[in-house]
């Protein structure tokens, strides 16, 4: 009996080592799929866009020379919450994307003139001088 309860003493039981391989790859399919979403999933959605071919032809129906094309970019309507009506944690999370999404947009397509158009900010008739500032400053950032 004295024997079973040496030897049962001596064994290292380490419950952690067998869930240990099982916690680095949910740690690892958790890294991999922040990375995705966070980054690289921009890229992989513009990479897809180019811009169009123009061809042009000669008045004798030959192909002319390639004039040269203003890349132009618009972004519209991006509603940048306040300090009004917007949750922080919101704002966050919708900037990170649009700035990301933008930034990559423009890395990867090379406009020559972007246009922004529509409404800028979700709160301009309820927001203070101040905070009309710093929304301003935000958006140019």
């Amino acid at each position: 009996m004295a024997m079973i309860e040496l030897e049962f003493g001596r064994q290292n039981f380490h419950p952690l080592k067998k869930k240990s391989p099982l916690l680095l790859k949910l740690i690892a399919v958790v890294f991999a799929v922040l990375l995705f979403c966070e980054f690289l999933i921009y890229y992989l959605a513009i990479f897809q866009c180019n811009w169009p071919e123009v061809k042009t032809t000669a008045s004798d129906g030959e192909q002319a020379t390639r004039e040269p094309v203003l890349k132009a970019m618009f972004l519209a309507d991006t509603h940048l919450l306040g300090e009004v009506l917007g949750h922080w944690l919101d704002k966050l999370r919708r900037e990170w994307q649009m700035e990301r999404a933008f930034q990559t947009a423009l890395w990867l397509l090379q406009p020559e003139v972007v246009f922004i158009l529509g409404d800028i900010f979700d709160e301009g008739k309820w927001s203070t001088p101040e905070a009309w500032v710093n929304d301003v400053e935000r958006f140019q950032k």
